[in-house]
Parts: structure tokens; C-alpha cells; sequence
């Protein structure tokens, strides 16, 4: 997002910085989802796989290694994405490093800023974007084929000289059991959309091709008098 104006016979180009997430709920480190892949030269739609397995790391900065790649348990044939939220100090245009063995993308909300994609030892790619203070949406994509493993993400700008993004930066969005519409609180809202989903939960559950039934609190496949119950003890 920009703009640009002239001065007699000069354009002057203006990059708006992107505005921060900031989401409720959050609490430190970054998601990690790890996947046992097929043999590749690129990166996967991950959205296509379902996850071996998953945590909270505290940052990614994993040096290449011919043993397991972070928690994944797998050392080659391996995919992870890291998703979560990094947070800027300050309003400025920061410059994003992946370090992987093989490949990686990075995106900020939907925008590709690095792609470090393919079949490499340790090499690192960077981008630019410029971001308001606050927290982003974060998303690293990685695969290893076979031999070493390694990602690493840094970052520079907003007074910070380049390095590891540090766990201080790192922040991932965490679920409040009867907050049916997201927005951190327990409320009316979330009864309306109970009510707005009596009966039958026909949405595919995860792994199987969709997402949670988020007003199904009990989990039995239906949204009904026990869900509100439910949601009344809150």
C-alpha cells in the first residue's frame, strides 16, 4: 500500500507500513507444525496435509543437522511451517532473513517477503516490508528432502542490527474454551452464534478436511442444550 507525489519535475514513492494484527490471546513462542512428506524439489501446499505433530518452539533457529529436524522427529523427507505473530518495536521497514537447508518461504499476513524455495545446503534469501509497530501474522514455510536440516529466521531494522528473531518477538494466538467467535471475551456473541448453529455440527472435524465446530463446545457433533449449558458456566 502506497502512494506518490510529485515535486516539479520529482516523484517521491511512499510505502505505507503495514498495520499490525494485534489479536487477543496471544502468549510467547511460535506454533510449529511438522509434516512427513513425499520425496520434493519445492515446498507443498501444506493446507492439503494433515501434521504429524505439533508445538510451541520459542523461536526458529535451527542450525543444519543431519539428525531430526526440531521436533519433528524426522530427519529427511520433512516439512514444518511456523506460524504465529512477530512483534516490531517501532514503525519502520524492517528487512526478513531465512537461513534453511533446503527450502523456505516467509510470508507476513498473506505477502510473500522471502522465498528461499528449492533444493540447497544452508543459504540464505531476505526481504523488505514495511510494518507498524505492533504484532504481524507470520508464517514460515520449510522443507528438507534429504542430508542436512536447518532454518533460521532473523531480522534488522526498527533499531534492531540483524539477528536470530529473539523469543521476546515471538507470539502465537491461543483459544479461550466458549470464546465461540474469537474475539477474547465470553459473552452474548458467543451465545448468538450457539443459537445461530442449533443442531446438526456438519463441518468436517481437523484432519479430515475442515475446521472445528467452534459451537460444539462438548465435542459430540451437535450444537444443543448441553453446548449452552456449557457456555452458561463459563
Amino acid at each position: 500500500v502506497g502512494g506518490q507525489q510529485s515535486t516539479g519535475h520529482v516523484t517521491v514513492i511512499t510505502e505505507l507500513p503495514r498495520p499490525a494484527d494485534n489479536p487477543v490471546n496471544v502468549e510467547v513462542g511460535s506454533g510449529a507444525k511438522y509434516y512427513a512428506l513425499d520425496t520434493l524439489s519445492s515446498l507443498p501446499d501444506f493446507d492439503l496435509l494433515d501434521p504429524i505433530g505439533e508445538e510451541v518452539v520459542s523461536q526458529v533457529n535451527y542450525p543444519s543437522t543431519g539428525g531430526n529436524f526440531a521436533g519433528s522427529g524426522l530427519s529427511n523427507d520433512v516439512g514444518a511451517v511456523f506460524e504465529g505473530y512477530v512483534e516490531v518495536p517501532q514503525s519502520d521497514t524492517y528487512t526478513l532473513y531465512v537461513d534453511s537447508d533446503d527450502g523456505s518461504k516467509l510470508y507476513i499476513g498473506e505477502e510473500l517477503v522471502v522465498d528461499n524455495d528449492g533444493l540447497h545446503g544452508m543459504n540464505e534469501e531476505s526481504g523488505e516490508i514495511a510494518l507498524e509497530v505492533g504484532l504481524h501474522s507470520i508464517r514460515n514455510e520449510f522443507f528438507e528432502r534429504d542430508g542436512g536440516a536447518g532454518c533460521i529466521v532473523r531480522i534488522a531494522g526498527g533499531g534492531l542490527s540483524k539477528q536470530v528473531v529473539p523469543t521476546s518477538m515471538w507470539w502465537h494466538k491461543v483459544s479461550i474454551y466458549g470464546d465461540i467467535n474469537g474475539d477474547g471475551t465470553i459473552d452474548v456473541l458467543d451465545l448468538l452464534e450457539l443459537i445461530a448453529a442449533w443442531g446438526n455440527c456438519d463441518m468436517a472435524p481437523p484432519g479430515e478436511g475442515g475446521d472445528e465446530c467452534d459451537p460444539d463446545l462438548n465435542g459430540d457433533g451437535n450444537v444443543d442444550i448441553e453446548d449452552l449449558l456449557e457456555l452458561i458456566a463459563q
